[in-house]
């Protein structure tokens, strides 16, 4: 309720007399006086609840946005990808951006994430295994377990140019993994393409946080 136009309305209707120079009390006029300053809290109360409404609207609809770019529901440019990643504080690695793409995020509270590359941002809702994906593990000793890993036969393992432990197997080279040194991080590079993914692997900082 707005106080102005209610005290406008009172005097509109003669409510308000003047005590001092009328020789009459007007009862519902002291009344009404009283009620001014209640009026005026009510008011203020109204305008605090409408605003605290608006902004848990605005938030629910700002996280329920976020949540969705999570659930690789969205296609983000890569600003818009790293926007969210650093606004949700999550670890992500990606090979860097690729001319006319975009990328769909997945993340979840075990500590994984997977960007997932999207050509000229077309492949959203398609399930099958078309599209590069870097998918980043919290692993403890992932370093030495990667390095172990690697010695496995059937595995092909190296240290590669920035000092990461890489292994693949060699039925599967299209999923390659790296352990990155120092870091309880384990990095899985998926490629369809031949050798492509080996080749991310093997290029200095190609495989980077998002920062």
């Amino acid at each position: 309720m707005n106080d102005t136009n209610s005290r406008d309305e009172f005097i509109s209707d003669g409510e308000f007399i003047d005590h001092e120079t009328s020789p009459y009390v007007h009862h519902s006029s002291r009344k009404e006086k009283k009620r001014r300053p209640l009026l005026t809290l009510v008011s203020l109360f109204a305008v605090i609840i409408l605003g605290l409404a608006s902004y848990f609207i605005i938030s629910h609809f700002s996280n329920n946005n976020d949540a969705q770019k999570i659930q690789g529901k969205v296609a983000m440019s890569a600003k818009e990808l790293r926007s969210v990643v650093l606004s949700k504080q999550l670890t992500v690695y990606w090979a860097g951006p690729v001319n006319g793409a975009k990328y769909a995020l997945i993340a979840n509270k075990a500590g994984s994430s997977f960007v997932r590359y999207l050509p000229n941002g077309n492949g959203l809702n398609d399930t099958t295994t078309s599209f590069r994906v870097i998918a980043t593990y919290s692993q403890k000793d992932a370093f030495s377990i990667t390095q172990g890993a690697g010695g496995v036969i059937g595995n092909v393992g190296f240290t590669n140019v920035d000092d990461n432990a890489v292994f693949y197997v060699k039925a599967r080279p299209t999923n390659v993994y790296m352990g990155i040194k120092g870091k309880d991080i384990q990095i899985e590079i998926f490629d369809p393409g031949i050798d492509q993914a080996l080749g991310l692997s093997l290029i200095h900082n190609q495989i980077v946080q998002i920062a």
